[in-house]
């Protein structure tokens, strides 16, 4: 069976009546009539397999990556090559990449935003690391030309919430974010990446970065069920918080 039948059987299913369900069956032409009773919760179904989250994210990643893409009112040439290599950089296959990039095309013009469809990621994505390595792909694509347009980031500082990660994600990761290639901003970019102000004790940014390393270790993270299209972005994420805690180390160190 094709992936696009798998993403369908299986995600109308799980999400029939909700935006992602809907713009699924539209994506592959497949009508359907009125789904019969309300749309079931986590705590009301069977979580996930690894392989129907993998499908879940595809179409998710898709759906949003498109609205960020729009939220400027435009797609411009850059974001479209962003998003390619936001799919290159999860490890889709060429069937998953073009299957996503369908989805893409609908989800830009479609009416549910894209605090719906976060919803409904959250809900099926239980790890918090899976959704915070998210946020970091549409971080990426509102920089892809760039600039951050001011309705990106307006965007970008609600997502957060719709996602249920941490409320204070938004100004650690655009403090990040926001540096440049300077010495002082560099340094303040690693404690950004570690969660932590650069007032903070040595053994306060030592646990925080034993405690990402230990949550953000790809094998970690595929022993809890991460995607595979995730992994490669996960070992990313790792050496990112490795190499800021080697800088923070050596501007104190210790």
């Amino acid at each position: 069976m094709g992936l696009c039948s798998i993403a369908f059987l299986f995600l109308v299913g799980w999400l029939f009546g909700g935006p992602l369900g809907a713009l699924l069956t539209a994506a592959i032409g497949i009508k359907v009539g009125k789904h019969l009773g309300g749309r079931t919760r986590p705590s009301d179904r069977t979580r996930a397999s690894a392989r129907n989250r993998a499908m879940i994210f595809c179409a998710s990643a898709a759906a949003m990556l498109a609205k960020m893409a729009k939220a400027d009112g435009r797609v411009t040439p850059e974001e479209i090559a962003s998003v390619e290599t936001a799919f290159a950089r999860l490890g889709f296959s060429p069937d998953a990449r073009a299957y996503a990039i369908g989805v893409f095309r609908r989800a830009k013009d479609d009416g549910h935003t894209i605090y719906e469809y976060a919803a409904d990621f959250a809900d099926a994505m239980d790890s918090i690391e899976v959704r915070e390595l998210f946020y970091e792909l549409l971080w990426d694509l509102a920089r892809a030309d760039g600039r951050v347009d001011a309705r990106e980031l307006a965007i970008l500082r609600r997502m957060p919430a719709a996602l249920r990660i941490r409320p204070d994600w938004f100004a650690f990761f655009q403090r990040g974010r926001s540096a440049s290639d300077g010495a002082g901003e560099s340094l303040a970019e690693a404690y950004a990446t570690l969660g932590v102000s650069q007032s903070a004790g040595d053994a306060e940014v030592r646990k925080a970065y034993r405690d990402l390393a230990k949550r953000h270790h790809p094998d970690v993270l595929r022993a809890q069920g991460l995607p595979e299209e995730m992994i490669g972005r996960a070992t990313e994420k790792m050496g990112r918080i490795n190499d800021a805690w080697r800088r923070v180390r050596e501007s104190r160190g210790i």
